[in-house]
């Protein structure tokens, strides 16, 4: 949510529910009130950095009186739930931090990555989306509800599901394969195989997809005369943009995907 200009009024208040809202602010709001069943809890300046939470069961509502530039994650108890059950662990009561917010490095990092990709959605695909999201809620978690670490800290994949999902992989790498799909040929959740593939290739999956369609895209282009616009559709790029910037971003002479691919 973004306004350059001041005095934009109360935002849309929330229906009470089960869910809670993370704000991050991109740039400093200068002034805020904010309203907890129609008491004011906080007013003045929310500075860049600041991170919020707010409970919709309290009916917040936000007097916005200056320009605001704002990431805010909604996240469902429900989905808390599912992550601490996927962990083996209990579930978290609440999300909660100071009514002035916080300073919190990893959602500022977040946030700062998610720029490009709320910017331009059509290129995020399916398996960043996922693991973004699930890594987002596990951390909310943890951070603002106080739930334990995983259980499965240590878990790693086996030489043979590696083997699998790098070939599930290579087999789609022109469609948009979820992650859900990767980790039930696993038979792991989707946070399970995310982690457990992160910490066996050191590569997450979708950073692991990009690499192999950027090497699949480059033997095209050595050994095809297919318009680039065309080879950038067949490798799963949104568009022959998207391939031209993630192709300059991994800008490595020869990349190692994994047995017998390069």
């Amino acid at each position: 949510m973004r306004r350059d200009a001041p005095d934009h009024g109360f935002a849309t208040p929330t229906r009470p529910d089960s869910v809670y809202s993370i704000l991050v602010q991109l740039r400093t709001q200068e002034r805020r009130e904010l309203y907890l069943n129609d008491r004011l809890a906080h007013q003045g300046a929310f500075p860049e950095r600041t991170v919020s939470v707010v409970d919709h069961w309290q009916r917040p509502k936000a007097n916005l009186l200056s320009a605001f530039d704002t990431i805010i994650f909604t996240v469902p108890q429900s989905a808390l739930n599912e992550v601490a059950e996927d962990q083996g662990v209990r579930p978290p009561e609440t999300l909660a931090c100071e009514v002035q917010g916080r300073f919190d490095d990893t959602l500022w990092s977040l946030a700062q990555s998610l720029l490009p990709a709320l910017e331009r959605p059509e290129e995020a695909g399916l398996m960043y989306a996922e693991r973004v999201l699930l890594a987002s809620t596990t951390y909310f978690a943890h951070a603002f509800g106080g739930m334990r670490p995983p259980a499965d800290a240590g878990h790693r994949l086996s030489a043979k599901q590696v083997d699998s999902a790098l070939d599930l992989m290579h087999d789609h790498f022109g469609t948009d394969l979820s992650l859900s799909v990767l980790a039930a040929e696993m038979n792991l959740t989707a946070s399970q195989f995310a982690r457990a593939f992160r910490r066996t290739t050191g590569k997450t999956p979708d950073g692991w997809m990009r690499l192999h369609r950027i090497e699949q895209a480059k033997t095209m282009m050595r050994h095809s005369s297919t318009p680039i616009e065309h080879i950038a559709l067949l490798c799963g790029f949104a568009t022959s943009g998207h391939f031209t910037r993630i192709f300059r971003t991994l800008s490595a002479p020869r990349l190692r995907l994994g047995a017998g691919r390069s």
